[in-house]
């Protein structure tokens, strides 16, 4: 009997291992199409076909109770999806995001069989869905993203393109909203000249509202280079200065 519990036990642990490895298999599979399971900022789906960035005012921000999807269903090299994906936002499956095959969109939600490991965010035209956007839960109900670049008529707008509500103050990670890492801040565009580029937008899922940016280094712009334009072969040709003027030594110096 020892012998059969041993056996039992060894098959048992690797059939684990077998549906542990299916299920990386099958995110990796659906992460596929050059995105690699990171944020795409400028991937495929946030530029048209002259390479320039497409504006994406978001409709939708929400956690993900779980995701369905059909067997053939990727992202490909052009950013559009190949397959169906059904976003279930509720555990009563009364609010179901579906995302048919060739609409724009990237994914880099490396959790997407946990529930509420994922936030979907989507520009919408009625109920379809026009680009969506999986991105990984971060702490306390929010969602992470790139830096802010400007706010124009209630909307923060990212630099991948992306135009999200906010509310009147952004709060700042120390707590501190006049300051960031010590630094006094007067305003929010002084925030955005300093310590926007390198800094990360936290969005609430409660308000799909931007409630908070962390501070990242201060941003050093890089040093102006003035180019020269002009024939480097050319001759060097020395100031023009005055010829000394020789000295007589006949002539008296004046009486002091």
């Amino acid at each position: 009997m020892t012998g059969v519990r041993q056996i039992l036990t060894l098959r048992f642990l690797a059939a684990i291992a077998a549906l542990g490895l299916l299920a990386l298999g099958i995110d990796a599979a659906v992460n596929s199409g050059g995105q690699q399971g990171a944020l795409a900022v400028t991937g495929p789906s946030n530029l048209d076909e002259n390479g320039e960035l497409i504006k994406r005012r978001i409709d939708v921000i929400s956690s993900v109770e779980r995701i369905e999807r059909s067997d053939d269903f990727e992202v490909g090299e052009d950013g559009r999806t190949v397959g169906v994906l059904d976003a279930v936002l509720d555990p009563d499956a009364r609010r179901v995001m579906r995302i048919a095959p060739g609409t724009p969109g990237e994914i880099s939600c490396r959790t997407m069989s946990v529930s509420n490991g994922c936030v979907v965010l989507a520009d919408l035209l009625g109920e379809a869905v026009v680009w969506f956007a999986i991105l990984p839960n971060a702490p306390s109900e929010t969602v992470e993203l790139p830096p802010i670049v400007d706010l124009q008529d209630g909307f923060a707008i990212f630099e991948n393109g992306w135009e999200i509500a906010y509310p009147p103050v952004i709060d700042r990670d120390d707590g501190d909203e006049g300051t960031c890492q010590g630094e006094d801040i007067p305003s929010f565009s002084d925030f955005l000249r300093r310590f926007g580029p390198n800094s990360t937008t936290i969005v609430d899922l409660a308000t799909q509202e931007v409630s908070q940016v962390r501070c990242g280094e201060e941003y050093v712009p890089p040093a102006e280079v003035e180019e020269y334009e002009g024939d480097l072969d050319g001759t060097f040709v020395p100031a023009e200065t005055e010829s000394p003027v020789a000295i007589d030594p006949d002539v008296e110096a004046p009486d002091s």
